[in-house]
This record gives C-alpha cells, sequence and structure tokens, in this order.
C-alpha cells in the first residue's frame, strides 16, 4: 500500500512538474508561436514563464491562459491588454467568491 501512494505522490509531481517549450505551448493552444511570445512580452502569462538553461519553458497553467485569452480576443474582440484585465479582474472575482463561501460556512448557512 506504501508504496502505490509513493508512486501516485510521484506521478503527481512529474505531472505538476511538467513544463512546455514555446511551440509545444502554441501548438496546443492552436496558435503562434509569435503570439506567444507577445504575451509573454505584455507580462500576461505572470510566473508561468521561466528558464531553464538556454530555453524558455511554461508551467501548464499557460495553456489555460493563452487559450483564455485567445477566446477573448477572437469570440469577443478584446485586445491582448483588455484580455490581461479581464483575466485580473475574473481572478479577483474568484478570490471574493472564495472569501464569501468561506464567511457563509464559519456563519453555519
Amino acid at each position: 500500500m506504501k508504496d502505490k501512494r509513493f508512486q501516485l505522490a510521484q506521478k503527481v509531481r512529474e505531472e505538476m512538474e511538467r513544463s512546455l517549450a514555446l511551440e509545444e505551448l502554441a501548438r496546443l493552444a492552436e496558435t503562434t508561436k509569435e503570439l506567444v511570445w507577445e504575451y509573454c512580452e505584455m507580462g500576461l502569462l505572470g510566473d508561468e514563464m521561466r528558464e531553464v538553461g538556454p530555453e524558455i519553458r511554461f508551467g501548464e497553467g499557460s495553456l489555460f491562459l493563452v487559450r483564455r485569452i485567445e477566446q477573448l480576443r477572437i469570440e469577443f474582440g478584446v485586445s491582448s491588454s483588455g484580455a490581461g484585465l479581464v483575466l485580473d479582474l475574473a481572478a479577483r472575482v474568484e478570490e471574493l467568491e472564495d472569501e464569501i463561501r468561506s464567511l457563509r460556512e464559519a456563519m453555519g448557512r
């Protein structure tokens, strides 16, 4: 049993540590690497971008962010900089909803 838990923990850790190259990220997000790089330069990918040796790698959260930016840009006509603002506001709303949920639980509702 202990070995299975260790194997599961190791698998989860490996998946969390998985990183994507620029080309792979662009391909999975169905966009161009130039556009992904533009998002990097604008700071839209935040802490998701990191240098590993001579190349830049991205955490798996980057894929969600790039897809979300692309959706805002293509489907709703939001500029890239506007998409950053929308994502920031959406994150803040989520934080506030979590806080409300916690307060309700504390009050017994």
